[in-house]
């Protein structure tokens, strides 16, 4: 921040100076070059050439003083900015926060903005080529959510990392398949007819062309993406942890020995089918958007004003987007805390960065994202409700999507519980680790703890960390 102020501070005199010199420079230069035609002919070669020369002197003199002119202006401004900056210091920190805030919102607010056109476009040329919309069976959903749980029985750890992140993505991509089948952009990637790598790139390139027309024409198509994309990425950072990070392949050995230290492996089963119950019923809201908000894009003219109706269709389509928003921000502070301890040593305390607003944005950006996934589904269903026609007023589309919304409930309700609880204890570790440090104690004054379920006491803060650590 301070050489970011002392940048800007120098930067309009620099130019400034710059822009003289330039014009003095080439004013200087263009009456040297013209200076033979109009020197008058009576006088002599040799006086002409002195003439010449004095014009080229005053042109190296008048360069030399604009260098020096520029160079005390970048000093003086650079001293003036090490005086101010400490007091521009605490008047910085204390709007961070609601800069922070304003940022988000005018994103959003331009996202939703500017998406409106590309949309239209999208949804035109997906609706050429729309079919009838056949939603994947609902034993495949609960087989996607299964089987990657059983691996808790190879390792315990498994079903609650490996599982849940694998559940999600492949529940969600069945989702997210049948939707684009339905608009003529299939997403099946066809590595059988060939497995050179160019022919794979080729597939890949294919997929990733299909979502991009489809995302911005169909919102259950970008309902079912932000799961997806949650799932696809906790996936890849569990493997990158226990690739590179030795410390979490011997916490997930402790996990281990614990859960055998309990009896048999056939002993895990009830908990496991709880995890897959748990997965399911995360995965409902995108079953009720897609159910409902068929042939509905991303499209949005934002504005007040239009009716109720108006208002729950930019409400479905701003919750959709913050609850992508939410997974990427819990990406964010995984990544950030990755390269924070990789650079400065794994007992660091991170504070920089998304760090200086939020004290665990992987947990708080979770929460967000599936909060806002299930509030989609009753905005779905509320604008169904408001739009339909019939004599009782909507009230059999409540009745037709209460089992699914229920199950969304419990779904939000059980993960954010396992959050929450998860950084009671991470709040209680950092507590007893770095509570004693200044740089602890005004970090915790300026950054938001997020979601939290209570205290948490020493022995509980091991077992739950343990298993849903950073």
């Amino acid at each position: 921040t301070d050489t970011t102020s002392m940048m800007k501070s120098s930067l309009v005199p620099l130019v400034s100076c710059l822009f003289v010199w330039g014009g003095l420079s080439s004013s200087a230069a263009a009456f040297s070059h013209g200076a033979t035609s109009f020197i008058s002919p009576a006088v002599s070669v040799s006086q002409q050439h002195e003439i010449i020369s004095r014009r080229g002197a005053v042109h190296h003199f008048i360069g030399k003083r604009t260098k020096e002119l520029c160079k005390l202006r970048m000093t003086s401004t650079t001293v003036e900015s090490h005086i101010t900056i400490k007091s521009r210091r605490h008047a910085l920190g204390s709007r961070r926060g609601a800069t922070a805030l304003a940022g988000a919102g005018l994103f959003l607010y331009t996202l939703l903005k500017s998406n409106a056109a590309f949309a239209k476009t999208a949804a035109t040329t997906v609706s050429t080529a729309a079919a009838p919309l056949i939603l994947p069976p609902m034993h495949k959903i609960l087989l996607a959510c299964l089987l990657p749980t059983l691996l808790g029985f190879y390792k315990s750890e498994y079903g609650v990392s490996y599982g849940y992140g694998t559940a999600m993505a492949a529940s969600s991509y069945l989702i997210l398949a049948s939707i684009s089948q339905s608009a003529g952009l299939p997403l099946a990637l066809s590595f059988a007819s060939s497995t050179k790598p160019a022919a794979i790139l080729s597939s890949l390139t294919a997929t990733v062309n299909s979502l991009r027309t489809l995302l911005p024409a169909s919102l259950p198509a970008f309902h079912a993406f932000a799961l997806f994309f949650y799932g696809t990425r906790l996936d890849l950072f569990l493997l990158y942890r226990e690739l590179c990070l030795p410390r979490f392949r011997a916490m997930r050995e402790r996990i281990e020995d614990r859960a055998k230290k309990q009896g048999s492996r056939l002993k895990r089963t009830p908990f496991l089918l709880s995890c897959t119950f748990l997965y399911f019923c995360m995965v409902c809201p995108v079953l009720v958007t897609t159910k409902l908000c068929e042939g509905m894009s991303m499209s949005c003219a934002v504005g007040l004003g239009g009716g109720l109706a108006s208002f729950l269709e930019q409400s479905l389509r701003l919750s959709v987007i913050i609850a992508l928003s939410g997974f990427l921000l819990g990406a964010v502070g995984d990544l950030n805390k990755s390269i924070g301890k990789m650079l400065k040593g794994e007992d660091t305390l991170i504070t920089g960065g998304i760090f200086r607003f939020f004290r665990h944005p992987n947990y708080t950006g979770e929460v967000i994202g599936w909060s806002s996934s299930c509030l989609a589904a009753f905005l779905a269903v509320a604008l169904k409700a408001v739009t339909d026609t019939s004599s009782n007023g909507g009230l059999h589309i409540w009745k037709s999507m209460a089992g699914f919304l229920s199950l969304s409930v419990m779904g939000v309700t059980g993960i954010s519980f396992v959050l929450g609880t998860a950084t009671a204890g991470l709040e209680f570790r950092q507590q007893e680790k770095y509570g004693d440090s200044e740089e602890y104690k005004q970090w915790v004054k300026k950054s938001w703890v997020g979601f939290k379920m209570g205290k948490q006491k020493k022995a509980e803060s091991e077992n739950i960390q343990e298993t849903t650590e950073e």
